[in-house]
């Protein structure tokens, strides 16, 4: 069977302070050790919960304790479950929102907060066909169309887990009335994408092998992981 499944997290949440410690407590001593490292109680928030929630969704659909969950990265930096061969994440973070990604093959996802319409930043990291195809849009759909572009190149990158040993350029996405479109230089390409929004403010993009649908990105709440994590309490 097939497992497709993506979550969001508000770090915003209520019920961080309450629980802080008792979800500190399900990470390794390593992460912990480099979370404290933050200067900012934000980033701090986002690199916990984003630990957290996968923790989460991997226990909930391939049946083993959250803190029996070992993580580790590729030579390049993409983390995977060391212990658990079968199954698959990615994690993104942006604003009040962390993203998670699971599977039982490789995935790869991204969330970015909308801000301002940069066209050099955009000339540099998109390819000439995506940048001839953004100025050509209207001023008022520039933005939005930048930011389903950025999602999309950065959920591949992170589906290949090669870091920019893969070039930016090397592909291109086409958004059209038919899909979303890849075009890779001496590949075939067979993936799936999607691509949507959240309060307005957010994108977030996902690519997998196989197709992701809409109702697959759930909200959920800390009170609902911290509800399922206190089973395992000793």
């Amino acid at each position: 069977m097939i497992i497709i499944k993506l979550a969001l997290l508000s770090i915003t949440d209520s019920h961080f302070d309450i629980y802080h410690s008792k979800l500190a407590a399900f990470i390794s001593d390593d992460k912990q050790n480099k979370l404290q490292r933050f200067h900012f109680e934000d980033d701090y928030k986002r690199g916990l919960l984003a630990d957290i929630l996968a923790r989460y969704l991997i226990s909930t659909n391939f049946n083993i304790a959250p803190s029996d969950i070992e993580f580790d990265n590729n030579p390049y930096g993409k983390p995977y479950v060391k212990n658990l061969p079968n199954a698959f994440f990615n994690v993104s973070h942006s604003g009040n929102y962390v993203l998670c990604g699971i599977s039982n093959m490789e995935i790869g996802v991204d969330i970015e907060k909308q801000n301002i319409l940069d066209l050099n930043l955009a000339q540099h990291i998109f390819a000439p066909e995506e940048f001839q195809d953004l100025i050509a849009l209207s001023d008022r759909n520039q933005l939005d169309y930048f930011y389903k572009l950025w999602t999309l190149k950065e959920a591949y990158i992170k589906y290949c887990g090669v870091g920019l040993s893969l070039p930016l350029h090397s592909f291109f996405f086409k958004i059209n009335n038919d899909g979303i479109h890849l075009s890779v230089t001496n590949q075939l390409n067979s993936l799936y994408f999607l691509a949507s929004r959240v309060e307005q403010q957010y994108s977030l993009a996902c690519c997998s092998n196989e197709q992701i649908e809409a109702n697959a990105i759930e909200q959920i709440s800390l009170q609902t992981i911290i509800s399922f994590f206190q089973q395992f309490d000793d």
